[in-house]
This record gives C-alpha cells, structure tokens and sequence, in this order.
C-alpha cells in the first residue's frame, strides 16, 4: 500500500511539473501587407492565413502579437519540400515610421511590447501547383504561437523579364562606401544595390546631377562601359532597359561605346538619360544638342527625358503636350509625371496618340501626385502602394520610372529630404542602421513589387482573353486613379479569379 500511494504521489508531481512546463499559447493577428499594420486590433485574432500565388509569385501579411521587451523568441518550420520560400523579417521603425523590413535569424529578439513581423511567401519556377498545408510556429520561453497557413499555387508562370520596364535610380552619392574603399570595393557595393533591384522586377540606373543643374548622368552597370563584367551584367535576363553614360565621356569614347554596343545587340534595350525634368527652352535645346550627337553615331539610339510640365517660356508657355514637337526627333522615351496626367484619363490618350513611329510613353511618380492617387509616399495608404502599376496597366503605358531609391537628405542619421514628402525617393535602406551588411528593403518596396506582379496577372490575362474582357474584370479593384480598390478581401480574390482564368484558358 506504502508503494501504491508512493506511485501516485510522483505521478501526480510529475503531472503538475508537466503541466507547469507547458508553454502558453500567445494570440495573433494577421493582416494584409496593403493594411496600416498599427491597425491590428481591428482584426479577428488567431486567424487561418491564406495564401494564393503563381509560379515565381510572391505574396505576404503582416503577424503580430504581444510579447515581453526583450525577450528571446525563435522560429521553426519555414521551410517545407514544395518549392516555396518562407521567410520572416521584423517591420522597424525609422523617422516615426513602420518602413524598415529586417531579415531574422531563427533565434531573434523582440525588444518591443508588441511584435510586427512581415511574412514572405515565394514560389519559383520550379514550384509544384497544389495546395499545401504549413504551420508557422514562434517560440519564447513561457510561450507559443502557431499560425496555420494554407498555401494554394496555381499553374500559372509570372516572367522572369518584366512585361515592363521599371527603372529606378540609386544615388551614387548616397550609397554607404566604406571609408577610404577603393574602386573595386565601391564597384562590389553597387553591383549588390543592383542586384537587389533585378531581384525586385527594377531595372536599376546609378545616378548623378551635375554642374547642380538638372544635367543627368545615369548609367546601370556598376563598371566602365568597357569593362567585360558590365557585358556580362547586361546580359542578365531580368533587365529589359539599361542606362548608358554620356556626359562623363569624351565624344571619341562615346563613338567607340556606341559602335561596341552595336556590334553586341545592346543598343536595343538601352537608353540615355540626359536631362532630368527640363522647364526652359534653353534647357530643351541643350537636351536636343546632346541627343544629336548621339544620334549621328547611332540613329537606333534611345534618349529618355522626364518632364512634368511644357516649357515655362517662350512660344509654347505652358502647354504640357507641345513637349511632343519640341523634342521631335531627339528624344524616344516620353517620360511624363503622373502628376501632370492629374486624374484624367483622357490626357494619357493624348499622350500615346502623339508618339511616333517607336516612340515611348513612360510615366513616373516622384512628391507628386498627392490626394487619393496611386504614389509610394509614406503618408498614403499600403492600397496607393499597391495600385501604382494597377494606373500604368490601365492607362497603357511603355515604361515606368522612379527617381530614387535613397535619396536621403542625411546619411549619417538617414533623414529624410525636407522639402519633399516623407520617403520620396526612399525605397531601400543603407543596411548599416540595423546590424546588417545588405541593403534593406522597405514595406513600399515589397508592395510596389506586388503591383507588377499584379500588372504581369493582368498582361497574361489579355493574352488569354482579350483587352476588353481583362478591362472588365479589372474594373472589380481599378475604376480609376481616384478610385479603386481599399479592402484586401477585393484583391485577393481578383487575384484567385484572374488564375483560375488562365490556367483553365
């Protein structure tokens, strides 16, 4: 008897230990990336996430739940065997905003009351159509979260080269070179800024204003023209547009960049940006000079100019489309600021009809436009992220350009330019500020990525049924560039819908 209840008694301690032992379970909210994270408590907690992607898709939400500052916490099970990635990064604060995507380790620490983590889901090439169940499980020393997630990929292949060019501009100034780094140590610096700009469907451009004018030298490959790696660069399948030099060459080095390019098939995708937003006559005429110049050598050369408004004197003051007439012949590539489009349609018909032969019509974004349109300024919402390719696919644009991805006013403490919306210009993040040696995307990035992601849905829907019937099913996220989607709910399954279409087509 003495042994019976001896065995009971440790029974029940172990028991009691056990239980003690068990780890708490924490609540959780999830969010779409398009959503003010700050806003979780308006969601149901501990929620089922769902996911649908494309091959070579990506997808994400936002996790967040409450913790202990500085408390130790670890992830498992990110991985599965279906060709989709998983992968966690915390969303840091910088200048009062939730912008700053950090990579974690499996074992992290949240020095914070509350957690905000953005969740990636990437699918391949390679990736199995299917439905895949997962569970993402977060770990602290008295407590636990498991989030079930729901994958489901369709047989449906994004492109590895854009249906449409993005560039994007990264100042040469502003990229963090070590101190007294030498020339192939600043060259390996560019090539990983670039680099992380292909990776994110952007064609990159480095960037410099001369003479502090708006003269413009832009140029893609982080070595000479001449250099064997800048061929090898270009050649990347994921450009479809490169910058070439012009002003820092001699007319003599500029002849023989030309002929060389020809000869290797370059001068197909390339172009020169020479001027950046001209208002003056005279600034037109400097523009048309440089681009003569490049055309006697090579006539099949590409010059880019932006503008946002017509000359500011002269015979055509004022008249934003005379731009068409004045640089006849000199430049290709229209690139023309969304802001002066405003929100009329009818100016991008006009813009298109007045090209010729095989001119462009580019658009860009830049402290404008404002209100309720599509921009990737700090202050607009995760839907005017989103819908900034939504506007170029539906205004049918060639090409789509953004000014700059660091321009900041500060380097040593990353502040913003003043006299510019906060985050104009400001897509990526010196890594240095967060303890990591690669750049650092920000939320406006991974979102802006989903726009073209969303536009390459868009353009393989017209393949398989036509302009007009795509315009219509559009029309259930995009009226407009003052109106359109702002619930997830609506994108999500447009998204599902437009798949389910082509891969039944």
């Amino acid at each position: 008897m003495y042994i019976f209840k001896r065995n009971i008694f440790i029974i029940s301690v172990l028991g009691i230990l056990c239980f003690s032992c068990q780890k708490k379970p924490m609540d959780y909210f999830v969010l779409p990336s398009t959503d003010n994270i700050d806003g979780y408590e308006n969601y149901d907690s501990n929620t089922i996430v769902n996911i649908v992607l494309a091959k070579a898709d990506n997808e994400h939400v936002q996790l967040v739940f409450k913790v202990n500052p500085n408390e130790h916490y670890s992830i498992s099970n990110l991985q599965n065997k279906s060709n989709i990635e998983i992968n966690c990064r915390k969303i840091e604060s910088i200048n009062g905003f939730d912008d700053v995507l950090v990579p974690v380790s499996k074992d992290f620490i949240i020095q914070d009351s509350i957690a905000k983590l953005w969740i990636s889901f990437k699918t391949n090439h390679k990736s199995v159509p299917g439905v895949y169940n997962h569970k993402l499980i977060i770990e602290g020393k008295q407590s636990k979260l498991v989030v079930p997630i729901t994958i489901k990929v369709y047989n449906v292949e994004l492109p590895l080269k854009p249906s449409i060019p993005a560039a994007f501009g990264i100042i040469e100034k502003n990229l963090p070179y070590p101190e007294n780094s030498d020339r192939e140590a600043k060259a390996s610096i560019r090539e990983k800024w670039a680099n992380l700009c292909l990776d994110y469907k952007i064609n990159p451009y480095f960037s410099t204003w001369l003479e502090s004018s708006m003269k413009h030298e832009a140029y893609s490959s982080p070595w000479a023209w001449n250099d064997t790696r800048t061929y090898q660069f270009l050649a990347d399948e994921r450009f479809n547009r490169y910058a070439l030099p012009y002003h820092s060459l001699s007319k003599e080095e500029l002849n023989q960049m030309l002929q060389t390019y020809e000869r290797k098939d370059i001068l197909p995708q390339a172009y020169f940006y020479l001027w950046d937003e001209p208002v003056l006559t005279s600034e037109y005429k400097q523009i048309n000079s440089f681009a003569k110049t490049i055309h006697e050598i090579a006539p099949q050369a590409k010059v880019l100019t932006t503008f946002y408004c017509g000359p500011q004197d002269g015979e055509f003051k004022d008249q934003l489309f005379s731009v068409f007439d004045l640089w006849k012949d000199y430049t290709q590539i229209y690139c023309m600021s969304a802001w002066a489009l405003q929100t009329d349609e009818n100016k991008a018909d006009t813009a298109r009809l007045l090209l010729r032969n095989h001119d462009e019509w580019w658009t860009y974004v830049c402290m404008g436009p404002g209100g309720k349109e599509p921009n990737l300024l700090l202050s607009m919402t995760g839907y005017q992220h989103r819908a900034v390719l939504w506007r170029s696919w539906k205004e049918k644009t060639s090409g789509f350009l953004y000014w700059a991805v660091n321009a900041f006013d500060n380097m040593q403490n990353l502040t913003f330019r003043k006299d510019l919306p906060e985050g104009d210009g400001v897509l990526i993040y010196p890594g240095e500020i967060m303890n990591s040696q690669d750049p650092l995307v920000s939320v406006r990035l991974e979102r802006w990525r989903d726009s073209m992601e969303d536009y390459e849905y868009l353009t393989l829907l017209e393949t398989k049924i036509g302009r007009a019937e795509a315009e219509t099913i559009f029309e259930s996220i995009y009226q407009s560039p003052a109106q359109y989607a702002d619930n997830y709910q609506l994108i999500n399954k447009f998204r599902e819908n437009v798949l389910i279409i082509i891969q039944n087509q």
